[in-house]
């Protein structure tokens, strides 16, 4: 008897101290906005991603009055006041083509959900992306630079004038395409990449008085297959790089897996909403659970004779093969090359212990071969595009329904590229 009242007393002492945990949580970040700006190309504007989805805000996140995308929604009042987010259309200049669903609602309902009510205080979205841009006339001063600039400064006035505080944690970061078409060098993009985070860390400060530093939550692009450049994934490859060794910048997901439309350039309504939600799940654990998010990434490599040994950090253990969500393009994705660019063949890939892919090849390997996983396809997706079939089981706790259909909220494996040692 004496057992069980211990036990009970325990259980009791352990409600109470979640339950202050949760007020105080509460009590700290109830007076404070946090504005996430989502920045890049068109696929942050929800480019041919109709129709809509969201038209009714279900938190309390927040936008501008004149709408989300501070390029193309505006109007001469467009920084007027804060109202509650919902998504519209708007009808892009250059193309005449619709924008709908961005990410926005994905991200606010995916947020808010994880947080559920220990979430006492506000959301602010606002995209100043542009499509069909590079990295470099983002990052650079200019007119996007300074659209950039303007949303921070106005939303800061209005979140001030509201009499709470004002906060930008991330930049989501919808962008490579351009760069795959003009032929900009990996090394020149990861440069420019990092010194636009630290550019956009030190205005932002400027602005808000923030300790905290300003995180890039990127997507990796996957639609090289079907660019100007054909076949080129080394803008993927570069934005896994800068995932893996910058501690300010990360992929919050890559998108293969996720459906487009028929140019294969662009998502359709649940595929830009569901790439919201996949960059909440990282942003989440960066801010609230203040942890060190990376997606699936390989931390080591080892060879001997033809077999190789990768060992991969995994948000949510244990890796898995999924043929079901996306098509095996062969060997899962994996594929090995000798350092004269001739492809070895691979005749076995398995996982084991949650972690670790073993890959045997026909012919021994050698130091200077190349690993790639990804780089295969003829168009984009799921289906037959640049893909693999590695991912975690993250969505066996985590889900999204969008438009009436459940759909799990993995992280799929990066596009990479890695040299085998021995």
């Amino acid at each position: 008897m004496n057992i069980v009242i211990s036990k009970a007393i325990r259980l009791l002492v352990g409600m109470v101290i979640l339950l202050n945990v949760q007020n105080s949580f509460s009590q700290q970040r109830s007076d404070t906005v946090y504005h996430v700006i989502m920045y890049g190309q068109s696929l942050m504007l929800g480019t041919g991603s109709v129709p809509l989805l969201s038209v009714k805000q279900q938190y309390n996140t927040l936008m501008f009055s004149g709408g989300i995308r501070s390029g193309y929604d505006a109007d001469s009042n467009y920084h007027g006041s804060l109202v509650s987010l919902t998504e519209k259309i708007s009808i892009s200049k250059a193309s005449g083509g619709k924008l709908g669903e961005t990410p926005a609602s994905g991200f606010s309902e995916e947020f808010n959900s994880l947080l559920g009510r220990s979430w006492s205080n506000h959301l602010l979205l606002s995209s100043p992306a542009q499509g069909s841009t590079s990295i470099a006339a983002l990052t650079e001063s200019g007119i996007y630079w300074d659209r950039f600039k303007n949303d921070i400064i106005k939303a800061n006035r209005l979140v001030l004038a509201m009499g709470k505080k004002y906060n930008v944690p991330f930049v989501l970061w919808n962008q490579g395409e351009k760069d795959i078409d003009i032929k900009t060098s990996a090394d020149s993009y990861k440069i420019s990449m990092k010194r636009f985070q630290q550019k956009a860390d030190e205005f932002i400060k400027s602005v808000t008085g923030q300790k905290n530093a300003v995180k890039i939550l990127m997507y990796q692009t996957a639609s090289h297959n079907v660019r100007k450049a054909m076949g080129n994934p080394e803008i993927a490859n570069a934005q896994y790089e800068l995932a893996k060794t910058e501690a300010n910048i990360t992929i919050s997901n890559a998108t293969y897996q996720l459906p487009y439309i028929k140019d294969n350039v662009h998502l359709t309504n649940i595929g830009s909403k569901w790439n919201g939600a996949n960059h909440a799940i990282a942003a989440k654990a960066l801010l609230i659970d203040n942890a060190n998010w990376k997606p699936i990434y390989m931390e080591g490599i080892a060879a001997a004779k033809n077999v190789i040994v990768l060992k991969f950090h995994v948000p949510a253990p244990p890796l898995v093969f999924d043929e079901i969500n996306v098509t095996n393009p062969g060997n899962y994705g994996f594929r090995v090359f000798n350092k004269a660019g001739k492809e070895l063949s691979i005749k076995n890939v398995h996982i084991k212990n949650e972690d670790k892919v073993y890959i045997t090849t026909e012919e021994e390997l050698n130091k200077g071969d190349l690993l790639w996983y990804g780089n295969n396809g003829t168009t984009t997706g799921a289906l037959n595009g640049a893909r693999g079939n590695l991912r975690d089981t993250q969505g066996n706790k985590l889900t999204i329904e969008i438009g009436g259909k459940i759909i799990r909220l993995d992280n799929w494996c990066p596009i990479f590229k890695e040299e085998i040692y021995k």
